[in-house]
């Protein structure tokens, strides 16, 4: 099963305590990877869905983060955390599809 999807998903995380953090470049980059992973699956609806929520929950941290509020950006990242997972669930499911395509094209 590919799920080479996985590396970018990863890549979608709120860097650490880093100097110079951008808002506009961390929601670039996490738009980019989003991009990639359903660009290795046969997205459904829903992964486009929540590829959508992933992206705005990564603004808002964005956001959070340069605001210095840190209730709402422990919220943010929270929010940020949980979109991502249920993305993930989804491209789990979506790479699953896949693969039962490729083998029935096989066959």
């Amino acid at each position: 099963m590919n799920q080479n999807w996985r590396i970018f998903l990863a890549r979608i995380a709120p860097p650490g305590a880093i100097l110079g953090f951008s808002a506009a470049e961390f929601a670039v980059e996490v738009a980019i990877n989003l991009r990639y992973c359903l660009n290795l699956v046969q997205p459904t609806p829903e992964c486009f869905d929540l590829a959508e929520l992933v992206l705005l929950r990564a603004q808002n941290y964005g956001e959070a983060r340069m605001g210095d509020k840190s209730l709402l950006f422990a919220e943010a990242e929270d929010a940020l955390a949980q979109a991502t997972r249920l993305l993930e669930l989804e491209l789990e499911y979506c790479s699953r599809g896949n693969l039962k395509e490729t083998c029935e094209q096989a066959a």
